[in-house]
């Protein structure tokens, strides 16, 4: 109803909501989400909103060896292990080749998780040779607590970026977007305790908005 005044948000906001089947921001009603991890829905959208920019978009995993332990342990990974699992590894050559490099992580304490830590500190040699200078950098995260828990994370990753000579695109301000509250640095959702808080239409529109802003770099 908030996007009454505005079409163009409010046809945004149906179509995240229906492809990601999540109408509610309610714990209450957990048990019928989905239970995607966020940041391969994020992923996913972001992908898909791109693409219809024209936007040429490769996606990748990083690695994860215990992945098939924490698949046994819980139901929302076990729900998407083929999916996850069937994406091809992120590795430094693939970097090289890209134009732009988005990551998405969870945020565990404060920070990104011992998966992403490890893939970036396997990119040190690039730090050397400036392999990725002048390369665009965007993320995102989802994280249990506060958007200022998750805003650390993409302060990592930027740090990252810009020790490889990049050019990060924040999220920065979006007026038009009622009720916007991202940090300037990147896309936070707070899914509170075990992920049970689903993502609203606002992230969608706010998605769609990163997506525009990042395809006009590319495109330029």
């Amino acid at each position: 109803k908030e996007y009454q005044n505005h079409p163009e948000l409010m046809e945004i906001a149906e179509r995240f909501i229906n492809y990601t089947k999540f109408d509610t921001q309610s714990v209450d009603e957990s048990e019928t989400v989905p239970s995607n991890p966020k940041q391969l829905i994020f992923a996913r959208y972001l992908k898909e909103e791109l693409e219809k920019r024209n936007v040429d978009v490769r996606f990748y995993r990083v690695e994860d060896p215990d992945l098939h332990i924490l698949a046994n342990e819980s139901e929302t990974v076990n729900n998407c292990y083929e999916d996850i699992t069937a994406l091809p590894i992120a590795t430094p050559e693939k970097l090289v080749k890209s134009d732009m490099i988005i990551l998405g992580c969870p945020t565990v304490f404060g920070n990104v998780t011992a998966e992403m830590k490890s893939f970036i500190d396997s990119t040190i040699g690039m730090c050397d040779d400036k392999a990725l200078a002048d390369k665009f950098f965007a993320c995102f995260t989802a994280c249990r607590n506060s958007l200022c828990e998750g805003t650390r994370t993409l302060d990592t990753l930027i740090y990252w970026s810009q020790n490889m000579g990049m050019l990060h695109i924040p999220f920065g301000i979006h007026n038009e977007i009622p009720h916007c509250n991202q940090p300037v640095q990147g896309i936070v959702h707070c899914e509170g305790k075990d992920g049970l808080i689903s993502p609203a239409p606002q992230i969608g529109l706010e998605l769609a908005a990163y997506a525009d802003d990042l395809a006009s770099y590319i495109q330029e």
